[in-house]
């Protein structure tokens, strides 16, 4: 091999290597930036929750969005009715002087009630929601499940025991409502028919958790 033919294929691979760091240092940098965005939006959240706590509500979620939009979502203790206008105004006024002194970054500021599909977060969520249809996706996979329609059937520590329905299930009540001859089914099958499909997870695995509507 001549020396100009070894100087070329060394010179290929120094920008190969120096590329391949390139790329590499670059998507270390993308995973810290991620990681702090998380690491953010935890504490906002945390300094959210006391805030709105104070007020007699509870923070559901903390939703960051394009173009600087903050979205906030509140309720109710449970058996203290519905969120009103009057109670989105008075988080919304009260957050406001909160970030100005915290100094946290955002343009627009939006605080609304959580909706019918609502999500379900802590232990005390699916406690209130024990009964109820939910659509959950998992960070890891269990039982060869990691999305699946269930309803809350009890919460045990920081595990929840979730009754896993048939697709077909979990639209049950807006098909009958519709269709209005269609067969119901008595307590006893229903019991039955969930009991052969429970699945126990972890609070720390679930990813998502959100109330399934029914219409």
């Amino acid at each position: 091999m001549g020396d100009a033919t070894l100087f070329f294929a060394l010179r290929i691979g120094v920008i190969f290597i120096a590329r391949s760091w390139c790329l590499g240092q670059a998507l270390v940098q993308l995973w810290c930036l991620e990681r702090a965005l998380e690491f953010g939006l935890a504490n906002l959240e945390s300094t959210v929750g006391m805030a709105v706590s104070s007020l007699g509500l509870t923070l559901v979620e903390v939703e960051r969005a394009a173009n600087g939009l903050l979205r906030v979502y509140i309720d109710r203790p449970q058996g203290k009715g519905s969120v009103t206008v009057e109670d989105c105004s008075m988080v919304s006024h009260h957050l406001s002087h909160l970030f100005t002194v915290e100094n946290v970054d955002y343009e627009r500021l939006e605080v609304s009630s959580p909706g019918l599909d609502r999500v379900l977060k802590s232990v005390a969520d699916f406690v209130r929601y024990q009964g109820q249809q939910v659509k959950v996706r998992l960070n890891t996979t269990v039982d060869a499940r990691k999305r699946f329609n269930a309803v809350v059937q009890a919460v045990e520590g920081n595990r929840v025991l979730f009754a896993l329905l048939d697709e077909s299930d979990a639209t049950a009540s807006a098909g009958q409502k519709k269709r209005g001859n269609a067969k119901t089914k008595t307590k006893a099958e229903a019991t039955a028919s969930l009991e052969s499909k429970i699945i126990t997870v972890e609070l720390a695995q679930i990813e998502k958790a959100r109330l399934i509507p029914q219409l």
